[in-house]
């Protein structure tokens, strides 16, 4: 009888064991649900951002840039620079230290396929396009266009858009810094001054301080033409 107690409260024992086993691997989905809640929302893709956000349509880009700062030889380039910059080297040659500006450019097809809910890069931004409207001249005026925070787009003759500022200005960014020599036969037609007319300066005039050049040379006014790698020519019109 003795030996029976005794097998009957093994059994018992051994079956509070096992219940307790099972009840501590009982599998919680709740961990799952906080570490899918957890995953960062930067790592959604480009795509699964737009859908968030509701925005649908392309992207515009300006056309690839023309002026290669690596060959300067023959270009007409928009540049700017100060009083100084302009010396003899030891060779006794002259030279000019310029800062090269250029501005974007979009091509007329992907203008005209421009829509709202589309996105155009504009020097370097990428803008949202909420409204449109476009003028019988072609002036095409982006989120309530420049007066109203937004931007003016306008196009030249040959039928490509720019950026268009105030006073027929263009939205210049520059690319880089050049020291290119000057041309024994440099002439620079100055009609900044509509008092003065068309000036022509010399070489030699950059070089001494009796001279009566105003230096006010930025891109949406001054421009050189370059052959050979030499500077032939510079032309700085009025701006209002």
């Amino acid at each position: 009888m003795k030996k029976l107690i005794l097998l009957l409260m093994l059994c018992c024992m051994c079956t509070g064991c096992t219940i307790k086993e099972e009840k501590e691997v009982v599998y919680d989905k709740s961990e799952e649900a906080v570490e899918e809640a957890a995953v960062p929302e930067d790592d959604m893709t480009e795509e699964e951002t737009k859908e968030e956000q509701g925005i649908e349509g392309t992207k515009i880009m300006p056309l690839p840039a023309t002026i290669d700062m690596n060959d300067l030889n023959n270009c007409t380039l928009s540049v700017s620079f100060e009083k100084g910059d302009a010396y003899v080297d030891d060779t006794g040659a002259m030279q000019l230290d310029v800062t090269v500006y250029t501005y974007d450019l979009y091509d007329m097809v992907d203008i005209s396929n421009l829509k709202e809910g589309d996105i155009i890069v504009i020097g370097g931004k990428e803008v949202l396009v909420d409204t449109m409207e476009t003028l019988e001249s072609g002036l095409l005026f982006i989120n309530g266009g420049m007066e109203n925070g937004g931007y003016d787009l306008w196009h030249n003759d040959s039928g490509v858009y720019f950026e268009h500022g105030y006073n027929d200005a263009k939205s210049y960014y520059p690319i880089g810094k050049a020291t290119i020599r000057v041309s024994a036969d440099f002439e620079f037609a100055d009609s900044s001054d509509l008092d003065k007319g068309e000036v022509i300066y010399y070489p030699g005039d950059f070089l001494t301080d009796t001279t009566e050049i105003v230096y006010d040379f930025t891109p949406n006014n001054t421009s050189i033409v370059v052959e050979e790698g030499q500077i032939v020519r510079m032309i700085r019109v009025y701006i209002p």
